[in-house]
């Protein structure tokens, strides 16, 4: 898909739905650096609540 042909398609869009396309476009930049927030709180559940965890599964 060419450039403008995107652009023209972003701007026909609400300014909620440009906005999150302003914000995943930011997260692509990003790209993965590391653990988030989020990421490192389910590894810290994982790691404490284990026996939860498999009753759960069952």
């Amino acid at each position: 898909m060419a450039t403008r042909n995107l652009a023209e398609i972003v701007a026909q869009l609400s300014v909620a739905e440009q906005a999150a396309v302003e914000e995943f476009i930011d997260f692509l930049k990003r790209g993965k650096q590391g653990p988030s927030a989020f990421d490192a709180a389910i590894d810290e559940f994982i790691t404490d609540h284990p026996e939860l965890l498999r009753r759960l599964a069952q």
